[in-house]
């Protein structure tokens, strides 16, 4: 898999809290066995107290607008947010007013009883990264599927939401991948505008519809994102090395070869217990006790 289709990336991990200012009591109301006798049904009340609802806003707001500032130059995905490598310097930047946000918050005399906390992580993803690249191409193909999906069920809002989160995925495509995404996201998007005239005009049919409709550009990047499923095969184990020529010499013998003779050992009375008829002719005969 060629993994240089993917630019050198930063995953941005995203935490964020308030704390304070909020009691939760909770209150049992009933446990009893259903009537199969194996399952337990619970039924509580949860009651929320908020102490200065005026501080509490103030904070979920204070909260939202640090958020704000770092996805601003991030991309979400499926796995989170990615920020292209050469907006690192403009995510540090964002990071540091998002704590300026939290700090200017908590020191706030009026906040007395509420703290706004933020925390941002981040792990770079190399453009080698065969599984970061493999995670991106099969979030691109999913969103392209989407844009497909939402021409053939005339559904404008689902196509226009996929363009969208492609788009944002292409900071983080190599060229050659972001025009292929960009003419596929236009395509979809002149389909989204025809489907909503066409709506409008009303008194054609769906099958009508969808045949003047483009859709070429989209299967074409789809399809070019498709390797990003299969993973790398891995490398077998490696083969002992063999002497050809023995195979060749075994392949080249008869079927079947003549065992040669054994060779005769030396001579004496207790090896050769059955001499040839000429060493018996000369041998003295044997006496009676042998013979039998």
């Amino acid at each position: 898999m060629k993994t240089s289709v993917i630019r050198p990336g930063i995953l941005v991990a995203l935490k964020s809290t308030v704390s304070g200012g909020v009691q939760y009591r909770r209150v049992d109301l009933e446990t009893r066995e259903l009537e199969n006798g194996e399952s337990t049904l619970t039924r509580w009340e949860t009651t929320r107290v908020i102490d200065d609802p005026a501080e509490h806003e103030r904070a979920v707001k204070a909260r939202g607008k640090a958020l704000s500032e770092i996805r601003s130059v991030c991309s979400p995905t499926s796995f989170g947010l990615l920020c292209p490598a050469d907006r690192e310097g403009e995510l540090d930047e964002a990071i540091a007013r998002a704590r300026t946000v939290a700090d200017t918050h908590n020191s706030d005399p009026e906040s007395r009883t509420t703290r706004v906390y933020i925390y941002a992580l981040k792990g770079r993803i190399a453009s080698t990264d065969e599984e970061a690249a493999r995670a991106i191409g099969q979030e691109v193909s999913a969103l392209l599927s989407v844009m497909s999906s939402g021409i053939e069920r005339m559904d404008p809002a689902a196509i226009r939401e996929a363009c969208t989160k492609a788009s944002q995925m292409g900071a983080l495509l190599g060229d050659e991948q972001v025009s292929r995404v960009s003419e596929a996201v236009e395509e979809a998007r002149r389909a989204a505008r025809a489907i909503v005239k066409r709506v409008e005009k009303g008194g054609e049919e769906a099958a009508r519809v969808l045949q003047d409709l483009q859709r070429g550009k989209i299967e074409k990047a789809r399809i070019a994102f498709l390797d990003f499923d299969a993973p790398a095969e891995p490398a077998g184990p490696e083969m002992p090395q063999v002497n050809a020529q023995r195979f060749a010499d075994l392949d080249t013998a008869p079927e079947s070869e003549p065992s040669p003779a054994p060779s005769a050992p030396a001579s004496g009375p207790d090896l050769d217990m059955n001499p040839p008829p000429s060493v018996r002719a000369a041998s003295p005969s044997p006496s009676p006790a042998l013979e039998v």
